[in-house]
């Protein structure tokens, strides 16, 4: 997981050891990109709130958004 220190000021461990593929800290190169475009888009929407690395990995972990819509279709 690829955290940004302009959203990412943890104050806790952000790795869980026994957590599987996709959750924080176990994110492959492809989920890592599409946290970064989920960020992008939300800024270009003008949401400057909970635009950490955590949020949007458990966001896009829980089928929130998925690789058949954007923010602005769903």
């Amino acid at each position: 997981m690829t955290t940004n220190p302009k959203y990412d000021n943890f104050t806790y461990p952000t790795i869980n050891p026994e957590s599987g593929s996709g959750h924080p800290g176990h994110t492959t190169a492809e989920q890592d990109e599409k946290v970064v475009q989920l960020r992008k888009e939300l800024e270009e929407e003008n949401y400057t709130e909970r635009l950490d690395t955590l949020t949007l990995v458990r966001n896009l972990e829980a089928g929130w958004i998925d690789d058949s819509c954007n923010i602005n279709s769903c």
